[in-house]
């Protein structure tokens, strides 16, 4: 529990300072999360529909802010935090499963995630959530009834994710397949089966109804990216994963694993070779099949392979401390100094990482880039009433548009001939003969640093002067 408070209190301040901004990725969930009304069934507003019902109330409650946007992801990483603690625990003894979880959600990969304003996150938490109950479920004699339904629930609540559905159909085939999960299946009372299915089928009903209204909401659900450019696809998911030479022009910095963690992750699969048949191993393999065969069809799939690299560095910290202990078995000394320089590399790696994810968010240009504070500035720079002027053109507008209600202010395109209120433009100069320039506020988030340009209207007697 302390861990998860120092955990809650990490993300929710480090938004502020990395990457200080938000994306146009970002702006676009909250866009499509404003579109969300009660016939959301009908609009086809049912794709990645639980993270966007978060981020509407958020925002709904708390404004359109840097803070209310993120804020659903802050909070469902937390929870993924929780059931990653939990998976591993299920499969390393609790203090390497800690330092595992520790190692994880402090790493580039999850504090990018839980700071990042759009579904992504779902990938991983859902993961984690699911493995977790299935963990608790196969191979227990006394299956409590709540964790069948809510391994159910979570299962159906997975498919307005894209693409998770390939997982559910992995989930139904092992089922039927494998004969040690069908031992477990078999030893579930009937109701208990009974009432997942209707839990199951009842919380699906809206997605399904969607996809018989909107078609075009399952290709949204089973492939979204130019499936033409497949390979091409992968490869640029992945780039920024291990790439240790240079950045990309993306949301992510580069690399997200550092090079110990890499070490570790080495270290936890050689380990693993002499186990590969081994639920734990399978599922490490399978996942990370699907994260690369996924990401041909959608490029945010690829951040799935968190989970099993979660797992295989958990695995090599594992190995190391038993080697180790193995040297010395009958020395109780000698494992606690053997302990030390692993608590040493373990507290670089999350300072590494740390360090990484801050400044690398201020002073990697071609990804700093993708973020702007924009909205930040707009609230402290324009006062009530201030007419906002952003081109049509411009890929936000939309999300720009929003900020009416919330700021009162009005955005616009044009400037209007007649009005007394103040006047500003977004991103480059409005030229206009009867506005003056008064003031340019900067940012240095962007490489176009003037972000808002302020003017006051030009009176008769000055235009003629």
């Amino acid at each position: 529990m302390v861990l998860l408070v120092v955990f809650f209190a990490l993300l929710s301040f480090l938004p502020s300072i990395a990457p200080g901004g938000i994306s146009s990725t970002e702006m676009h969930s909250v866009v499509e999360s404003q579109k969300i009304t009660t016939n959301f069934i009908g609009d086809g507003q049912v794709v990645d529909l639980p993270y966007r019902v978060l981020q509407k109330v958020s925002t709904s409650i708390f404004g359109i802010t840097l803070y209310s946007i993120k804020l659903p992801s802050i909070l469902i990483a937390v929870l993924t935090g929780l059931f990653l603690i939990l998976l591993l625990n299920r499969w390393f003894k609790s203090d390497v499963a800690i330092v595992g979880s520790i190692l994880t959600t402090l790493s580039t990969a999850f504090l990018f995630l839980a700071g990042f304003g759009a579904p992504n996150i779902m990938y991983v938490f859902w993961l984690a959530v699911i493995l977790w109950l299935g963990s608790k479920i196969i191979g227990n004699k006394n299956t409590h009834p709540m964790l069948v339904i809510s391994f159910a629930f979570c299962v159906a609540m997975s498919l307005y994710t894209p693409l998770l559905a390939y997982v559910a159909l992995g989930i139904a085939f092992a089922g039927l397949t494998h004969p040690h999960m069908r031992h477990s299946l078999k030893q579930l009372k009937f109701y208990q089966l009974a009432i997942s299915v209707l839990v199951f089928l009842g919380t699906i009903t809206p997605l399904v109804l969607s996809c018989i209204l909107n078609p075009s909401v399952i290709s949204s659900l089973i492939f979204t990216d130019n499936i033409s450019q497949y390979a091409t696809n992968i490869a640029t998911a992945f780039a920024p994963f291990f790439s240790f030479i240079s950045a990309y022009d993306s949301v992510f910095l580069a690399p997200l694993f550092g090079l110990a963690t890499v070490a570790l992750i080495i270290i936890g699969a050689l380990a693993s070779i002499g186990k590969l048949f081994t639920s734990r191993n399978t599922i490490v393999s399978l996942l990370i099949i699907f994260s690369i065969l996924t990401a041909g069809f959608n490029q945010s799939a690829a951040i799935a392979i968190v989970i099993p690299i979660a797992i295989l560095t958990t695995a090599g910290i594992e190995s190391i401390i038993q080697k180790w202990h193995s040297l010395f078995p009958e020395n109780p000394y000698a494992h606690i100094l053997g302990t030390l320089p692993v608590v040493v590399v373990v507290i670089f790696i999350i300072f590494s990482d740390l360090s990484h994810f801050i400044f690398g968010y201020h002073y990697t240009p071609v990804v700093a880039n993708n973020f702007d504070n924009d909205i930040s500035l707009i609230s402290e720079h324009l006062d009530t009433g201030t007419i906002l002027i952003v081109p049509k053109e411009h890929q936000n507008y939309d999300f720009y548009k929003l900020l009416e209600k919330n700021n009162n202010i009005t955005v616009t395109d044009t400037a209007p001939e007649r009005t007394n209120m103040p006047i500003a433009s977004l991103g480059e100069p409005y030229r206009a003969d009867d506005l003056e320039l008064k003031q340019i506020i900067t940012s240095p988030k962007k490489l176009n640093s003037a972000r808002l340009y302020i003017y006051e209207k030009v009176t008769t007697e000055k235009q003629g002067s």
